[in-house]
Formats: structure tokens, sequence, C-alpha cells
């Protein structure tokens, strides 16, 4: 009975999830996904000097196919983003498929980024339009 109970223990500590309730720093892994479900990003934010930030490890799910992704960044600091788009780049997804969003701010809290509006391309060849959409914090 004790090695049950001790056992219950250590996978209760080892298998709690290791996040920070309350984040003091922009530098995380953070997703989203479109609303039809269709298109997935995630992306890791690194700083890159004192208020300058870049992505990296960024990878799009296209109806449910993981890529390789590449990026382009513009205007990154703690609090806001000028544009970050996301463009698939693997032969698995066959059309270079892409995200952007435009005009971002970084919630004070740095659990949230929200975005005002935002561009992606699927099906190949039709542009969609998003507004008001939150990317979240893993």
């Amino acid at each position: 009975m004790n090695r049950l109970l001790i056992f219950i223990c250590l996978v209760s500590i080892f298998g709690c999830k290791d996040t920070d309730p309350n984040p003091t720093s922009l530098e995380s892994k953070w997703s989203y996904t479109t609303p039809d479900l269709k298109m997935t990003v995630t992306f890791e934010s690194v700083r890159i000097s004192d208020d300058v930030f870049d992505i990296k490890n960024q990878t799009m799910t296209i109806d449910g196919v993981m890529a390789n992704a590449e990026k382009e960044v513009v205007g990154f600091t703690s609090t806001t983003i000028e544009k970050i788009r996301i463009n698939a780049n693997d032969s698995k997804v066959v059309y270079s498929y892409n995200i952007e969003f435009k005009n971002a701010t970084i919630s004070s809290d740095f659990k949230m980024i929200s975005v005002p509006f935002a561009t992606y391309t699927f099906p190949w060849g039709t542009s969609n339009t998003l507004t008001n959409i939150v990317i979240e914090r893993l």
C-alpha cells in the first residue's frame, strides 16, 4: 500500500505540466489555428536585443499535414508586431501556403497576442481575411 502511495505521488509530481501561470517575458512558444481548422502555425518568440524580438522553429500544419515553414518578421517588439508572415516551404504540401499577421499587440501579462487583421491562403489561390484573432501562448 505504501509503495502505491509513493508511486501515485511520484506520478503526480513528474506528470505536472511545467507552465508558468504568470510569465514575465514574451519569449515562449505560440500557436494559432484558423477558424476553418485548415491551417495551424506555431513558432517560438526569441529576444534578439533589449526590445527587439524574432521568431524561430516556425511550423505550419495544412489540412492535417505538418510542413516546414519560412518566416518574415517586421517590427517585433515587446509590445507590438508590425508583421509576421509564415509560409509553408515543404514539398509535402505542394503549394506555398501562407498566413500573415498585421499590427498585433502583446498583452501586458504576455499571455496572448491580439491581431486585428490577418490573411491566409487556403485552398491554394484563395485568400481569406481574419479579424480580431488571438495567438495563444503554449
